[in-house]
């Protein structure tokens, strides 16, 4: 059963080692989940854990020859270490993420170009990211402190990927792995910088791991 799910997240063709390297991937995710409830490795192995699970996914990109595709992923992957660090490096952290995303942008803009748009509902959804968004900026912006910048442009980038994302014909699992880092970032930030939600450490980690991964089969299998 678990095969046959694999199969059909998996870009076509799925190769058995394909579906390998995605179960080690969501089997490193799902451990690092045990973060959030206190069972972390030491560290600095958790670091690497933390890491992990998206590198392969990137490894999955590169082998379908997706080579901008692995780079935005590997660079998330060097922002979640920049994140896990002691002390952690916010502001290299927030670069990583930021250049991996203007990859993504780079990528739903090109298919936004190829298929052109998704009509009335991408429409809508791209001005209820764009009004959100809005409104997550203006109500974090006391609150991001040396960060303000970094933090509002960070936002700013994330917003567009969505956007383009909703407004063109991409694989429903890139689409749907840009809202879900929507959902994510918007509840890290409220968490880290608004002193709110302390609980919701899993809630972030598994909304951004679905996300990332999301958009590496999406993306790979609209470029298979």
């Amino acid at each position: 059963m678990m095969t046959g799910l694999i199969s059909k997240l998996l870009p076509h063709p799925a190769t058995s080692a394909r579906q390998i390297l995605l179960a080690m991937s969501a089997l490193l995710g799902l451990a690092y989940l045990g973060d959030g409830f206190g069972l972390s490795l030491p560290y600095p192995a958790n670091v690497g854990l933390k890491a992990s699970g998206i590198i392969l996914l990137g490894v999955i990109a590169a082998q379908y020859r997706c080579g901008w595709l692995a780079a935005g992923l590997w660079m998330g992957a060097a922002g979640d270490a920049f994140l896990a660090l002691q002390p952690a490096r916010f502001d290299l952290g927030i670069l990583a993420f930021g250049l991996g995303h203007l990859v993504y942008i780079g990528l739903f803009a090109h298919h936004l170009r190829r298929s052109g748009l998704s009509g009335r509902t991408g429409i809508l959804a791209a001005i209820g990211l764009g009004v959100f968004g809005l409104v997550m900026l203006i109500w974090l912006q006391p609150h991001f402190g040396e960060l303000r910048i970094a933090a509002s442009v960070y936002n700013a980038i994330i917003l567009v990927m969505a956007i383009l994302a909703v407004l063109g014909r991409s694989h429903p699992l890139a689409i749907a792995g840009a809202l879900l880092f929507v959902v994510s970032d918007s509840v890290l930030a409220t968490r880290q910088f608004a002193g709110f939600l302390e609980w919701a450490g899993p809630v972030v980690w598994s909304t951004y791991y679905l996300a990332q991964a999301g958009i590496a089969l999406g993306l790979a299998r609209k470029a298979d």
